[in-house]
């Protein structure tokens, strides 16, 4: 009789952990307006406030002007804190002022399906500099595999002409075609941009933030700004390691099929032997 307990214990202990699904979300908090001469450091915070670890943690420093070493996290638990610094050295010779940089967080879920996301953060050479010439990009929907305009708003308030360079800065799980251009605006101008995205591995119902930086050099300074939207995912696309959370859905019903057939053999006979008993016992 223990036995028969313990079989049914264990499959019915076993179907919640089939059934339910755990949730990574990933904040990352970078330090800005970090001012170096030849060498600096930025630093960056991790948080997964989710309920599921994420695996095979790393963070990277995106940026023309200036190089780093990629930091190698590993594992990050829930709600568990960790705070990383990159040590960063210039590279080329550069005008003074301010310039874009991104993070990249690269990470995994317990299968292994890959997630990223970006975080801006700004760069100072020597002295401090602040641009006019700024964006805005209105959210978007993809669904499957579509392709779709991103806008990139642009505003020049300055008084003078610039020559702009635009970098459209994106997780790995969309795609753009021609990422970089330049534009010449002229001032108190505004004009707009076309950036063609698709969805390369997005996860259906997830929320990307994508990033513009806009750059230009005047009088021998440097000056940059960022433009921030968001992508939102519709329909779920179809890689092959997305059908897993499908597929454990199945399994969790055949569990589930299987333990109360099994509370049926193992306990059901024992109350026909009991109202035998009390039939018996009635005559």
């Amino acid at each position: 009789m223990k036995t028969k307990k313990i079989i049914i214990f264990f499959t019915l202990f076993f179907i919640p952990q089939l059934v339910s699904a755990g949730v990574i979300s990933l904040t990352t908090t970078v330090s800005s307006d970090v001012i170096i001469s030849k060498t600096g450091r930025i630093y960056v915070k991790l948080l997964n406030s989710g309920d599921e670890a994420a695996y095979d943690v790393k963070i990277s420093l995106l940026t023309e002007s200036f190089e780093s070493i990629p930091i190698n996290i590993g594992k990050l638990n829930p709600n568990e804190p960790i705070e990383k610094d990159f040590e960063i050295s210039l590279v080329r010779t550069t005008y003074p002022g301010r310039y874009a940089a991104i993070v990249l967080t690269d990470y995994a879920d317990a299968n292994g399906y890959p997630f990223s996301s970006v975080s801006p953060t700004f760069i100072v050479y020597k002295n401090s500099t602040v641009s006019k010439v700024s964006g805005l990009i209105p959210e978007i929907s993809l669904s499957g595999k579509e392709s779709k305009k991103l806008t990139l708003s642009i505003r020049n308030l300055d008084e003078v002409d610039h020559d702009v360079n635009i970098k459209l800065m994106l997780p790995k799980e969309i795609k753009v075609t021609d990422g970089e251009k330049q534009i010449s605006m002229q001032s108190k101008q505004e004009k707009s941009l076309d950036f063609e995205v698709s969805s390369l591995s997005a996860i259906s119902g997830s929320t990307y933030v994508v990033i513009a930086s806009t750059e230009y050099e005047d009088n021998g300074l440097h000056y940059s700004s960022f433009a921030n939207g968001i992508i939102k995912i519709g329909t779920a696309i179809t890689p092959q390691k997305d059908e897993e959370p499908e597929q454990r859905s199945i399994y969790a019903y055949i569990v589930l099929f299987i333990s109360i057939i099994i509370v049926l053999i193992y306990v059901y006979p024992k109350y026909i032997k009991r109202g035998k008993k009390i039939g018996n016992n009635s005559k």
